[in-house]
């Protein structure tokens, strides 16, 4: 059966594309394949989901603070603040390049080197940039995409098409970025979705509106808790909280709205959870009110605990996803006028919406790990 090794930034942190990584991984270890992942940063003792026993992991960088890892952290710390020993192949697009040194980028370009596994799949576009560059030509490529194409800036679009030339397939979430990536490339490019394998919790629902994420400007919770704002009345008579599960940048910003406005009592903060399929099975309304969303997995796993979903129309992820008062519901972008009318609607009709409910769990029938592994099979038939 053919090997497969998985480059990422960090299997040990909370996230999106982690979570998606996490189960595809499983899902091809659970078929028998070997399993690999290469994780560039490691913070934690346990990969934050769930992973195949059968999963190989290497770690190239460890600040988990123990004796025998100090001698790797400060020297990345040195390197890291120290200019000429910045990265240098690493693109300079990169979102996190502060996290990067010379000597990070060193070992990563050596494991790159030695992958020894049939395929080697970059999960990150600056990785894939690399992988272009310093692959092994006996391992077959896949740069795997999760922002949607023109999430990115104008340069780093002309560098990541121009390295994906020398990449053998590429990867997509959904038919519209596909398109997109297509048109610029001869490489094959496939959609491949994330896996949803949430089963249906039993549990006593509740008046919870639900929004969960990287608490980034991306993520858009600013615009979800203006539209809070708006409606605020209508929440506190029909008994009715948000629930917002998140860590990042923008959590003092937030609070600060929060205490701003006095939305203390119907608005709560939580860090983010593992678990947060258990948290939908208490609520009724999960809202995404990202800027932009390649894909949109929190939706789906709302879906399979029978929430009725609310997103911004625009991104590639929700709009392939919801169609619009059928399984779902989408609101023009960024108007938190419009959001706070369709939430306000759904608390109010909150019972008498089964029907969308029911088109929810039948659009998860796609993103079963079986079928995804099917897709992604297809791509070496």
């Amino acid at each position: 059966m053919k090997s497969f090794t998985f480059f990422m930034h960090n299997i040990y942190a909370m996230g999106g594309t982690v979570k998606s990584i996490s189960q595809l991984a499983n899902a091809l270890a659970e078929k028998g394949h070997p399993v690999t992942i290469i994780s560039v940063f490691r913070g934690a003792d346990k990969p934050y989901f769930k992973l195949h026993k059968d999963i190989n992991i290497k770690v190239l960088i460890d600040y988990r603070m123990k004796p025998s890892n100090i001698n790797a952290i400060i020297a990345n710390r040195i390197k890291k603040y120290t200019p000429f020993l910045k990265p240098k192949q690493l693109s300079q697009y990169e979102p996190g390049l502060n996290q990067f040194s010379s000597y990070v980028e060193k070992k990563m370009i050596k494991a790159i080197k030695h992958v020894s596994t049939d395929v080697l799949i970059g999960t990150r576009a600056s990785f894939n940039i690399l992988i272009a560059k310093y692959q092994n030509k006996k391992v077959t490529t896949i740069a795997m995409e999760h922002m949607n194409f023109n999430a990115h800036d104008t340069k780093y679009q002309n560098q990541i098409i121009n390295a994906y030339r020398e990449i053998n397939k590429v990867t997509t979430l959904t038919s519209a970025d596909r398109d997109i990536y297509q048109s610029k490339l001869k490489t094959p490019v496939y959609v491949i979705p994330n896996i949803i394998d949430n089963k249906r919790i039993a549990s006593q629902k509740k008046n919870i509106i639900i929004a969960a994420g990287r608490l980034e400007y991306e993520k858009g919770f600013d615009l979800l808790l203006e539209s809070i704002r708006l409606i605020q009345d209508d929440l506190r008579h029909l008994n009715y909280v948000l629930h917002l599960y998140g860590d990042g940048q923008e959590k003092d910003s937030l609070i600060q709205f929060i205490n701003q406005y006095h939305l203390q009592d119907i608005v709560e903060l939580y860090p983010s959870t593992p678990k947060l399929d258990q948290k939908l099975a208490q609520s009724k309304i999960t809202v995404v009110p990202s800027r932009n969303e390649g894909f949109g997995m929190v939706l789906l796993e709302a879906m399979a605990q029978d929430n009725i979903v609310i997103s911004f129309a625009g991104n590639t992820g929700p709009d392939s996803i919801i169609k619009n008062g059928k399984n779902g519901y989408l609101v023009e972008h960024d108007d938190t006028s419009q959001l706070a009318k369709r939430i306000d609607l759904t608390m109010h009709n909150d019972s008498e919406l089964q029907y969308i409910i029911n088109e929810g769990r039948h659009t998860l029938e796609n993103y079963t790990a079986e079928a995804v592994y099917k897709d992604f099979m297809k791509m070496f038939s």
